[in-house]
């Protein structure tokens, strides 16, 4: 998949990241068979790293909260990791999803999935413009703030940081191959995005063993 930062994204988030992994032969269920007991560790985990409510804190999280707040709203991975320390279980009622949300609670790392075989041609990182707008994963029509985080293929707006994955693209029962983004316009090192697809990788291969999983690869605003 040929991924490129635009000169307005480099201009716009001089820190920023973009990472990707592709999955085939990753065919979509319900519910993940494999991955069950290292759910259940993140789980543990969460609720070790941040007791009496201290996620906030966090370096992750923080990076993001300073992005949301400039449009007056709340990092949600942070809100549902919260739910998790206070008690809930993992789940999602479609395992590439199931996967994906396991990685991003771990690390705190903004992620989006989607059908590779519903992108169109080659990704475009770039920041949104006035007059953008895109239908979401409830399909509802979506108008974007300008200046957010996006990725476009040739069709379109795949997903943005304040929304999410868009409706076109997104993974769906018959999805059977991937490509997850890590998004992390700012605040963030190469190293934190890279670690974190790279987890998420692992459980790609945990809950289906026949994947061929490409990357991760990171893209950054400082590279030319």
């Amino acid at each position: 998949m040929e991924i490129e930062l635009t000169p307005a994204f480099r201009e716009a988030f001089p820190d920023g990241i973009f990472g990707a992994l592709v999955a085939r032969h990753c065919p979509n269920r319900v519910r993940a068979a494999a991955i069950g007991p290292t759910q259940r560790a993140v789980e543990t985990r969460l609720r070790e790293r941040f007791p009496d409510d201290t996620i906030d804190s966090d370096p992750v999280a923080l990076a993001y909260a300073v992005y949301f707040r400039r449009y007056g709203a709340r990092y949600p991975v942070v809100h549902q990791a919260r739910t998790i320390i206070v008690g809930r279980a993992i789940d999602s009622p479609f395992a590439l999803v199931e996967v994906m949300f396991t990685a991003e609670v771990d690390s705190l790392v903004l992620t989006s999935g989607h059908d590779l075989d519903a992108l169109a041609g080659p990704l475009r990182v770039d920041v949104a413009r006035a007059g953008d707008a895109y239908t979401k994963l409830s399909g509802k029509e979506q108008a974007l703030k300008p200046g957010d985080m996006v990725v476009r293929d040739a069709e379109g707006i795949i997903a943005c940081v304040l929304y999410g994955p868009d409706f076109r693209t997104r993974l769906r029962p018959e999805t059977h191959a991937a490509l997850f983004g890590a998004w992390c316009p700012a605040g963030l090192s190469a190293e934190i995005a890279e670690a974190h697809l790279t987890t998420l990788a692992g459980l790609l291969r945990l809950e289906w063993p026949e994947a061929i999983v490409a990357g991760p690869r990171i893209w950054r605003a400082v590279d030319k």
